[in-house]
């Protein structure tokens, strides 16, 4: 082992090679201790560390995605930039710690502790961890963080949509420039929290405490306040909306717009003129597409938070792994579309038109093939079908409660 630096060991590379055997033929039930060890950039990908002491610990630009770490001690460590999407920090102990930059979509936060903490070490010379504990920047997207103790924490520019917070303690927070759109604070303690020009988008605020915490600007368009505890909260001060505002199409980058326009002018003249358009992996949260034909258009990998679909023809459409929360697609026709491992949470699909459509060949000659509307391993958690029959439609996998 080298000589310590800023209160860290670095590990030479002897035993980082004895580190991945300890990981790898860890003790049953035995904690490991890594305390105060220099791990930036390691790859613990998959690695069950339940339990494990890594107080002080630099883990900066780490892979720790899909981790289990579950009641770890993480006192004071740097996770800056770290990777730790789907991974499982229940009860875990990050108070005082550095996350900024952090990736910790769809992970595992029940419980967690994230407030500010600094102690000293035995000899009294150095210290680990931070007053307030540094979430800014950070990724949270569908993240579990129930219960998660988050006072007076700094999430300034991090993104939390679709997170679900229920019961979780933001007392005093720094959730300035914070997405917090469509999240679950139902019962969340947000009193004395700094809302500035933060986004609370369709939000489910329902029996949350907004006690004296401090909007300017904020965003609660189409938000859930019922019973919500709002004495010293200026309203006034948010933007408050019945719905969600939208982009148009004029609004949208101009190469989206050329792609649609194309696209359309495809489908209207038979193919002749114009040309089929690729929308895949493009981020169009809260785009306006309502009305407009895109059959065929591929929609694959899109990130359509919040987007209006509703009325357009959407036939044989790839939709398949996109993110259409809250999104709107009421009386779309999306008969042949395929929606296979895409995010409808909370999305609107009433009187949407469902079902099978003929395939045919380069000459328009029936195949003699049929494909069907497929939510295959959807999530369906809160979307509403009035008026459409999934029996017409593929649902294996799907997750609808």
């Amino acid at each position: 082992m080298t000589t310590p630096q800023d209160g860290l060991f670095r590990l030479t590379d002897d035993e980082v090679m004895a580190l991945k055997h300890l990981l790898g033929n860890q003790v049953p039930g035995k904690p490991i201790n890594l305390s105060r060890k220099d791990l930036s950039k390691a790859d613990l990908k998959g690695r069950q560390m339940r339990g494990a002491r890594l107080s002080g610990t630099n883990l900066s630009g780490s892979s720790l995605v899909q981790t289990d770490l579950t009641e770890a001690d993480l006192f004071g460590a740097n996770l800056s930039h770290a990777n730790m999407e789907r991974a499982n920090l229940t009860r875990a102990v990050l108070r005082g710690v550095s996350l900024k930059g952090a990736n910790l979509n769809h992970a595992c936060l029940i419980g967690t502790d994230f407030r500010g903490g600094v102690m000293l070490d035995a000899s009294g010379t150095s210290s680990v961890g931070l007053e307030v504990t540094d979430l800014t920047n950070c990724l949270a997207e569908y993240a579990t963080a129930t219960r998660a103790q988050l006072s007076g924490v700094d999430l300034s520019g991090a993104s939390l949509i679709g997170a679900n917070l229920e019961e979780a303690v933001l007392f005093g927070a720094n959730l300035a420039d914070t997405d917090l759109s469509f999240t679950n604070l139902r019962g969340a303690n947000l009193s004395d929290a700094r809302l500035t020009k933060t986004r609370l988008v369709g939000a489910d605020l329902t029996g949350a405490n907004l006690a004296n915490a401090r909007p300017e600007q904020a965003v609660l368009q189409a938000a859930i306040l019922e019973g919500a505890q709002l004495a010293g909260f200026d309203l006034e001060a948010c933007d408050t909306a019945a719905e969600v505002s939208t982009l148009g199409l004029e609004a949208l980058p101009r190469q989206v717009q050329d792609i649609v326009l194309a696209h359309e002018l495809w489908i209207h003249s038979g193919g002749k003129e114009g040309r089929p358009g690729s929308l895949g992996n493009a981020t169009l949260s809260y785009a306006d597409f309502s009305g407009r034909h895109l059959s065929g258009m591929n929609f694959s990998g899109c990130k359509l938070i919040g987007a209006r679909l509703d009325g357009a023809q959407l036939l044989l459409c790839n939709f398949a792994g996109a993110d259409l929360m809250a999104a709107n697609l009421k009386g779309a026709n999306l008969k042949g579309a395929r929606f296979d491992g895409a995010n409808l949470m909370r999305a609107r699909l009433d009187g949407a038109v469902v079902g099978g459509i003929a395939m045919l060949n380069a000459e328009n000659k029936p195949t003699g093939r049929t494909q069907e509307t497929s939510f295959v391993r959807c999530n369906l958690v809160g979307a509403s079908f009035e008026g459409v029959d999934l029996r017409q439609c593929l649902t294996e996998g799907a997750r609808q409660a």
